[in-house]
Order: C-alpha cells, then structure tokens, then sequence
C-alpha cells in the first residue's frame, strides 16, 4: 500500500512539473551583425540537407542557415530584390521567391544559388502558401500597388514552373492564406477590408468574404483542420480571432501581441505561437471554442517565425532596432 502511495505522489509530482513548465526555452542566438534594418519575412525549410531559408525584405538577401543549431551558412544577395514569401518544391532543389521588387516568381538552384527562371506577375507579389498535394503556390499579386482595387491569387505549378491560373479578389491588399484539403477551400486575408475571402479551389472563384471585427488589418492566419478553427492575427490593437471555419462566426478573442506577422498551429500539444512587434505568445488550446494565452517571450522585435516539430524547435528572426543592437536569429526549444 506504502508503495502505491509513493507512486502515486511521484506520479502527480511529474505530471505538476510537465504541466507547470514552459512551452518555449530559448537555447541561442544567432548574430546578424550586416543586416542592419528592415523587415524579415518568412521561413522555409529544408529537413533532407538541414537547412533553414529566410527573406530579408530591405537588405535583399536569401539568409541561409543550418539546422538545427541555427548557425548562419550564407547571405545571398543576388537573387531577389525585396523577397517576401519563399517555399521549397518537395526535393528542396529550387526556391521560389515572392520578389516585389521585380514583380516576379524568381526560382534558384539552392545548390548553386544560380537564378532558373523569373516568372513575372502584378506588382507587389508577397503573401502566398503552397498545397503539397498539388504542387500549386498560391501568391497574391497586384492591388494597391498597381493602383487597383482589384488583386490577383496568381497558381503557380511549381512543377512546370509557370502561372497556370489567376484567381481576381476585390481587395487592394493580400495577407496571409491557408488551405482547407477538407472541404478544397482557400482562407484568404484582405487586410484593407477587414475581411477573410473563402476561395472554391475547385472552380478557382472566390466564393464567398468573412468580416474581421475591427479595427482590424488582418494580416497573420493559421487553421486547424480537427477543430475546423481558423485563427486570425489583427494589428492595432493586437488580436486574435477563433473563427468557426464553416459558418465565419467569431467563437473568441483574444488580446495578443501587437503587428502580428505569424501564426503556427502546433498539433501535437494543441497550442498557437503567435509573433509579432513585442514578443511571442504561446496560446494553448482549452476546447474548440476557448483558448489562453500561457507564456509570452521577448524575440527582440521579431514577428517573423516557423516551427519544426520533428526537431522541436522554433525558430525566430529580428532585425537591428530599438530593441536588438543587432539582428539575429533566436532558437527556441518546444518543451
């Protein structure tokens, strides 16, 4: 009976300090010390040779780096003017860019860093996502910045490596997107509407427009396909959203971070890392319709984020600011 007891207590021991320890440890830091100003944007990871892409918006550069350390391998210059959105085909040999200062697709050799091919587009190309499951990049193109109302989903096969399809919205400014394999749905955010556009990916026709509560300027987005949520990242003030993903309907809000920039759903411990301007929240899942902030980090000014699970690590990128004497890459291992 004395031993029962004693594992039971051991038992309950353990259980309070997994319950009770935090989700993200910071474990190092990676100096940046040539990139002196400027927006990072997204990530792109390549598990089979270890390596880990980001686009430096103002300095211009693919920073390349090994994992899972986070030590800086490259900075490459010459391929991309302003890249925004970057994503790897399945073998990890090209890298497409979203290069808004040639308005193009730019595709290069990651052995050689050689330009393959540039695709032009509208003015602007930033935010996009890619469905494995079709080899398609969706890239927003065009709007504002072409001086129209009117914006372009531009299909990018990144086998053929060619536009096969372009999808007009009636925004002037595309922001994050998200894929629904369920239910062949495109989540789309139109930042100077307030407004998520549902896309039929079976008829390439917008189907249908969500309002984000306001203020708003939805930029960040993240959906998990097993509680059909779709989660929105608001800026000024800093805001979550919970939106059911069939009806739009607003289940919670949160205040969070402020000039969200990422979202990540982290399956398998039910959990969000949202970056932005003044640090990381990590939001766990209670239910499908209730959520709560559980840690908050310092990432030095950095809203820019990706997460490997097979490695558990998170990765997060800064510029030099008022809050960093210089950029840098921060890894955070996820407890």
């Amino acid at each position: 009976m004395k031993v029962i007891k004693l594992i039971a207590i051991i038992n309950s021991i353990l259980f309070s300090t997994l319950v009770s320890a935090a989700p993200l440890t910071l474990q190092s830091t990676t100096p940046l010390p040539e990139i002196t100003g400027g927006d990072f944007d997204h990530f792109a990871a390549d598990l089979k040779r270890h390596r880990l892409y980001v686009s430096a918006e103002i300095y211009g550069s693919i920073e390349v780096f090994n994992l899972p350390d986070g030590s800086h391998l490259a900075s490459e210059r010459s391929v991309a003017r302003t890249p925004h959105k970057i994503a790897l085909t399945d073998s990890g040999d090209e890298l497409f860019i979203a290069d808004a200062g040639s308005a193009s697709a730019r595709i290069v050799d990651t052995k050689t860093f050689a330009l393959k091919q540039a695709i032009p587009l509208e003015a602007q190309p930033d935010s996009g996502v890619v469905d494995r499951r079709t080899g398609i990049f969706y890239l927003g193109n065009g709007g504002a910045q072409s001086h129209k109302e009117t914006a372009y989903i531009s299909l990018i096969s990144m086998a053929k490596q060619s536009v096969i399809s372009r999808i007009s919205v009636p925004a002037a400014q595309i922001k994050a997107m998200a894929t629904d394999p369920a239910t062949e749905r495109l989540f789309v955010n139109f930042r100077d509407k307030n407004e998520v556009g549902i896309v039929d990916l079976r008829t390439r026709k917008l189907m249908g427009v969500w309002p984000v509560p306001g203020p708003s300027r939805n930029s960040a987005m993240a959906f998990d396909s097993q509680s059909n949520r779709l989660f929105i990242g608001s800026r000024n003030p800093g805001k979550l959203f919970v939106l059911d993903a069939k009806t739009g309907a607003v289940v919670q809000a949160l205040d969070i971070v402020e000039t969200s920039d990422e979202i990540i759903f982290d399956r398998q411990h039910k959990q969000l890392f949202v970056a932005g301007s003044n640090g990381l929240d990590v939001i766990r899942q209670i239910d499908n319709d209730h959520y709560k902030i559980v840690q908050h980090v310092d990432t030095m000014g950095g809203k820019t984020a990706t997460y490997i699970p097979s490695m558990k690590k998170l990765y997060v990128v800064h510029t030099k600011s008022a809050d960093s004497a210089e950029a840098g890459l921060q890894v955070f291992r996820v407890n």
